[in-house]
Order: structure tokens, then sequence, then C-alpha cells
């Protein structure tokens, strides 16, 4: 367990701000990661960068300091002079031996997201570990951590109720849309071309929606959008023109006034009577309050979905106690695991010693003997060679392990 570290930089300790500069092109981070792992003298490294954090994971044989998270960040971002670097390098976190371990199934299983519970940072660390993999990185101790983290994610997202309840935003609108059970056959518009937008429809695509028409200030994004998902692009102007009516209005974008003006709002209508559905997510309100407060509408605001998340984080939070048990758990058993393969390799030569014997025996030292058995009794003697060179190989490998990992053994 000792050989394990970690250096993190996440929205704890450095800040989503501060964690920006730390991102490198993908064309020369291969090349700078295989210089830190060579310079910091590790067996193996994992790298793993999100919105919300970018950490390093070292198997090594001696022990990363907090010294070396400035030469680290020197080589991931050698334009920086060194005053930067060491300032940045006062951010980051370190943890070693089974604190490191721990850490990293705590990361896996989303106890140290901004987001508890979310679903989605298994998969990264999962992906994180595939392409340190394919680079040539790490080693058979960071696969077999990865194995054991992600056995461990997996559980906790089983066992406990930590991502039970949505909380963020755009899944509770999701949600809200279908408690109302608002038709798939519904005429779209989306104001907004951002990540929110994104999700949204990438949702609702899912869903069976496909009548989208995504308004945008920079058209360019909205083409972007609308080629991902083959739906309709047009600038935000033209939004003033639009006649073709709607059944959902959904607007996810800053704006310091309302977008979406009582006025506005009826030309969007064009005399129809039907239920509208609006679903504003805009900070502050992209919609008018008369529109949202209008008759036939009914409207769900992100002031609305913050509530129901906060209530909800603070029912994931109560899980996080039988979530840090379980963890707790694995860390013995991975401690138990790791020595068990310790054992493995400091025994790797043993098959290789004993078969040497047995040709020994059988070409050399009892060559005679042998030569005056019968065909018939030639063969038992290979299977009863070969029976015995397979005990003899796994009977010494389990008793280390018993005593190694059951101490009460040499009492």
């Amino acid at each position: 367990m000792k050989r394990y570290s970690v250096i993190a930089f996440n929205h704890h300790s450095t800040g989503i701000k501060n964690l920006d500069e730390l991102f490198v092109d993908e064309a020369v981070l291969n090349e700078r990661l295989h210089r830190i792992k060579k310079d910091l003298k590790a067996d193996g490294l994992m790298y793993l960068g999100t919105c919300n954090r970018i950490e390093f994971f070292f198997s090594s044989s001696h022990i990363i300091t907090k010294n070396e998270a400035k030469t680290l960040l020197s080589i991931l971002h050698p334009e920086w002079k060194s005053e930067k670097a060491a300032k940045i390098s006062k951010s980051a976190l370190l943890f070693n031996g089974e604190d490191a371990v721990g850490h990293v199934f705590r990361v896996a299983s989303s106890l140290d997201s901004l987001v508890v519970g979310e679903r989605e940072i298994i998969t990264q660390v999962r992906n994180a570990y595939e392409w340190s993999q394919q680079q040539g990185l790490t080693d058979d101790f960071i696969r077999i951590l990865m194995r054991k983290t992600i056995e461990t994610a997996k559980k906790i997202y089983t066992d406990t109720k930590i991502a039970e309840k949505p909380v963020s935003v755009m899944s509770l609108a999701c949600r809200k849309l279908q408690e109302w059970k608002v038709s798939s056959n519904s005429r779209v518009i989306m104001i907004g071309a951002g990540q929110t937008a994104d999700v949204l429809v990438k949702y609702m695509s899912k869903h069976g929606f496909t009548k989208f028409t995504v308004f945008n200030r920079t058209l360019k994004h909205a083409k972007e959008l609308a080629a991902k998902y083959t739906i309709e692009a047009r600038s935000l102007k033209d939004l003033e023109t639009y006649n073709e009516g709607f059944d959902i209005l959904i607007t996810c974008v800053k704006s310091t006034k309302p977008i979406v003006t009582k006025a506005l709002f009826e030309k969007l209508r064009n005399g129809e009577k039907t239920l509208k559905t609006i679903v504003d997510l805009g900070v502050p309100f992209n919609v008018a309050k008369k529109v949202l407060t209008s008759g036939n509408v009914q409207a769900v605001t992100t002031a609305g979905i913050d509530a129901i998340a906060k209530k909800n984080m603070e029912g994931r939070k109560s899980e996080m106690n039988a979530a840090n048990l379980i963890i707790d758990t694995a860390v013995e058993e991975y401690y138990r695991d790791i020595q068990g393969r310790k054992i493995e390799l400091a025994m790797r030569g043993v098959p290789q010693q004993i078969h040497k014997l047995r040709e020994q025996a059988i070409t050399s030292v009892f060559s005679k003997e042998i030569g005056t058995l019968s065909p018939d009794s030639k063969v038992v003697l290979e299977k009863v060679v070969d029976y015995l060179e397979k005990k003899y190989i796994s009977i010494p490998m389990q008793i280390a392990k018993d005593i190694l990992l059951n101490p009460e053994i040499n009492k």
C-alpha cells in the first residue's frame, strides 16, 4: 500500500477557475506525462482530468512528497514561471499509502465530487485508466488498484441510495417533463446552445423528441449543436419573426433581463390556445414573470428546481456514512489483495526452478532407472511428476499468503 501516492488538484483545493489553467493540449499531454513519470521516478502513472479535477495516481517504490507537486507542474507547464508553479502547487492535495487508496475509491464513488452521487465519474475514471494504459504509463499495481476501485464504486451505487434522487438542474427539469407527461411529438423551441442545451436535447432525443428549433446569439454555435442531433438552427434575432408555433419553450442563457417578454411570447404562440410548457433555466430568469404566471402555461424555473435539488442533496449526503463504511472495508480488503500480489511477484521464479529440478531429475539424476521402465510405466511417472510439480508450486504460495495475511498463525 505504501507504493501508492496521489497528487490532486480539484474544485475543493484549487477552485474551478484555477483548474482551467492546469489543462494542457492533448497533443503534448502524453509526452509530458511520460516525463513526469520519469522525473518523479514512478513505476506507474495514471492521469485523470475532468471539469472538476486533475489528478495523478502514482505507483512508486518511494514516497511522493508535496515538494514534487511543483516539479510536476513545471513539467506539465514548461511555459510557466517558477513562481507560478510554486504558487499553484500549494493548492495540491497529497495522499500516500492507505490514504491514497481510500482517496481513489472516494473519487470513483463520487463522494469527492461537486455533485455527490453523480454516476459519470466512474466512467471517467475507467476511461482515464484505459487511456493511461494505452499510453504505456501504468503498471501492474495501478491495474489492480483500478480493478478494486471500479468494484468498490459499483458496490456503493448498488448498496446505498447515494445516487437515488437527481440533483442536477438538467435531470430535474427532464423529470418534470416526464411528470407532466408532455408528448414526445411536441414542437420544442430551445433558446441557447451551450452545455445545458446540449444535455437537454440529448436527453429528450433519447425519449423520442425530434422537433427542435435552436436559437442562439452566435449562429455558429447553434449550428454545431443542431448538426449533432439533426435539428434546426437559427439566430436569436430570428425569434421575433418566428411564426411556426411551439409546445415547449426551453431557455438556458445568461441575460441581465428577460429575453422572452409577454409580447414576444404571444407572437411565438401564434394564436394557439393549447397548453404551453416552459422550462426556464436562465440566470436570472430568461422568461418574464408575467409569462410564467399567465393562463394555459405550466412552468418550471431554476429557482424551483434548486429547492428540490438541495433537498435531494441532503438525502444523498445522509448516505455518505454507509458509503464510507464500504470504502473502509474495501481498503482493508485491498491491503490483503496487494500483499498477496507481492507474494506472487516474489515467488514468480519458483515454478521455473521446480521445473528445472524436474527436468534434471528425469534427464540426469534418474535417467538410468527411468530408461528401464516400460512405456506404460513412463506415462504414469510423467503424470505423477506433473501432478507433484503443480502442487509444489501452489502449496508454498498458499502457505506464504496464510502466514502474511493471518497473523494468528504466528502466535
